[in-house]
């Protein structure tokens, strides 16, 4: 943890702020990738401050006075109550300072449009980005797109499931539409820029077809703007995937020139 980010957190704890920290991403939920591909990129990690509702305000003020360049994301209690990437991809054995006394969330009983809404999610968010990227963030939001349309895929052949879909399961999976081979491939990283953008068209079509996928698409504005238009509302399914993951805007949880 760099200074800024204990300026933050000092600050938190002068006025009386609880909050709590949590990794996530794919390092937090153990799927570094041990594969020699050349196409292959660092996985990735990131820290959530978690607050409780009634102190946004107060939290803001201590992220407007500190730690301008933190890599912290803020995000609001109230989203552990949704299933969205970041909770079930949370690292529940590693809580630093956890003063809301969080504990891990259980989301067995959500309703089936509501979990698969929020594993749309990533899709929709991935696409978006696209529109403002470099040829080298481009890759590798291709492959995350690729990689969640195969856990679309499989979620819509197991729509009782209720937790994070690993990129291990995907590999010996049987997918009617996609080989084994290039499901591996996909999952190794082993495809060329070229083909991995062919590769992802491809799956956003087949995913366009899958009915329970498109009709639990309208539970969020993020899903429901991909589906209408996936092209015209980068900015507004951005913003709409913070307010439905993290509780907050964008702009409170990030600190400004920071995880843009």
């Amino acid at each position: 943890m760099n200074f800024l980010e204990e300026d933050f957190l000092v600050c938190l704890t002068d006025k009386d702020i609880v909050y709590t920290l949590a990794l996530t991403g794919s390092s937090a939920r153990g799927e570094s990738r041990k594969n020699t591909s050349r196409h292959d990129y660092t996985s990735d990690i990131d820290v959530l401050c978690f607050i409780d509702p009634k102190d946004i305000a107060q939290t803001m003020r201590c992220k407007n006075a500190y730690a301008e360049y933190s890599p912290l994301i803020l995000m609001s209690s109230e989203a552990l109550k949704h299933p969205s990437n970041a909770i079930l991809s949370m690292d529940l054995e590693w809580f630093g300072g956890n003063g809301l006394l969080l504990q891990k969330p259980d989301f067995s009983g959500h309703r089936a449009d509501e979990f698969l809404a929020y594993q749309t999610q990533p899709l929709a968010y991935y696409n978006a980005q696209l529109t403002s990227s470099t040829s080298h963030i481009a890759r590798r939001l291709y492959s995350k797109i690729c990689i969640t349309c195969l856990k679309l895929l499989y979620l819509s052949e197991h729509p009782e499931r209720r937790s994070f879909v690993f990129e291990h399961e995907l590999i010996p999976h049987h997918f009617a539409e996609v080989s084994t081979v290039l499901a591996e491939h996909i999952v190794n990283r082993d495809l060329t820029d070229e083909q991995l953008q062919s590769v992802a068209q491809h799956l956003k079509t087949l995913i366009t077809q899958r009915r329970l996928v498109t009709e639990s698409a309208s539970f969020l504005e993020s899903t429901a703007l991909f589906f209408s238009s996936e092209n015209q509302h980068a900015d507004k399914i951005i913003e709409a995937v913070f307010l439905e993951n993290n509780k907050l805007s964008k702009a409170e949880s990030l600190f400004q020139g920071s995880n843009e």
